[in-house]
């Protein structure tokens, strides 16, 4: 297995982390403003940011981090973590589609959802994007400590 990635790999990786946290940010402000009008710029912004930045950010988790979490872990546990971060990727594409969909609603002027259940749907969403991407961050940091990300 080639364990050689670009250094620009990780620091894309590491800059889509960030766009992620932002957009987490920008929701947590929507969600707190709830519900007044958003402003459909905004929602504009995320509805076309927001499922690409995610699904280009789990394409270099699995490229470059998955491989080496197997190379360090025991097959077993390699692979019942990896197929752990497979299932949370399709669950975060989900929530992330479904985020756009119900700011595409919004943006249009209504909602088949209630103020209350989108602000719900976006805090379950950025708290879980948040924590993902710390997990994410942290075994970065193991991979460098053992020299098998740069």
């Amino acid at each position: 297995m080639n364990m050689m990635a670009r250094t620009g790999d990780f620091a894309e990786l590491e800059e889509n982390y960030r766009e992620l946290l932002s957009w987490c940010a920008v929701l947590e402000a929507v969600a707190d403003f709830l519900p007044c009008r958003i402003d459909q710029q905004v929602c504009e912004q995320i509805c076309s940011r927001l499922v690409p930045v995610l699904e280009t950010t789990q394409a270099l988790e699995e490229r470059l981090v998955f491989p080496r979490m197997e190379s360090c872990l025991f097959y077993e546990n390699a692979a019942v973590a990896i197929a752990r971060r497979r299932d949370d990727h399709h669950r975060d594409r989900i929530a992330a589609e479904e985020v756009v969909l119900t700011l595409g609603e919004l943006k249009t002027g209504g909602s088949r959802m209630s103020w209350d259940a989108i602000g719900y749907m976006l805090r379950s969403f950025f708290c879980c994007m948040r924590r993902h991407i710390i997990a994410e961050q942290e075994v970065l940091r193991m991979l460098k400590n053992a020299k098998l990300a740069r």
